[in-house]
């Protein structure tokens, strides 16, 4: 099986995962914005990865543009991102990011970072902004991704883990094309 890992990774923890992915496949990483369909199209099997922003995920688009060519591999898709995961969340990803004929491409979720202090000044405003409307609300009605961001707020987190990628190994595994 010959395969290739595309990842748009912002902040680090994509890249951690699809570095993962790759020590466990063999598959080489590309950044997404570096792919060329020319070359993707050649592999068997397409990973894609990227951080979580808005709930769309970065380098997305890749797939999108270029699905008519890759259609017939076994496509995956994970993104990560600061909290949990969890199945309502899931599913809102794949509604935004995979609808219509992408909707059976199998999608993952892997908790990533927190590192306010290294985000880009929209990122870090953004995130500051949010964090402080969670601040205001009372902590008991707080969903537990909520209460992990609060709780985040000035600190450098790193949620990753290796073994979060045990369900996106299972489905390497099952090879069917997407």
């Amino acid at each position: 099986m010959s395969g290739i890992i595309l990842c748009r990774s912002k902040y680090g923890a994509s890249a951690k995962y699809a570095e993962w992915i790759s020590q466990e496949t063999g598959f080489k990483v590309v950044d997404t914005k570096n792919a060329k369909i020319n070359e993707v199209e050649k592999y068997d099997t397409i990973i894609i990865g990227g951080g979580l922003y808005y709930s769309s995920i970065a380098g997305i688009s890749f797939l999108k543009k270029n699905y008519d060519a890759l259609k017939n591999k076994h496509i995956i898709v994970f993104c990560c991102g600061a909290s949990p995961s969890d199945d309502e969340m899931l599913e809102i990803i794949k509604n935004k990011n995979l609808g219509g004929e992408l909707a059976k491409i199998p999608c993952f979720y892997f908790q990533g970072m927190w590192d306010i202090e290294n985000m880009n000044f929209t990122d870090k405003t953004m995130c500051k902004m949010f964090v402080r409307s969670l601040e205001k609300k009372d902590p008991s009605e707080l969903r537990s991704w909520a209460k992990l961001v609060v709780e985040a707020k000035g600190r450098k987190c790193d949620w990753t883990k290796k073994d979060y990628l045990e369900p996106l190994f299972a489905e390497l595994g099952n090879g069917e094309k997407s």
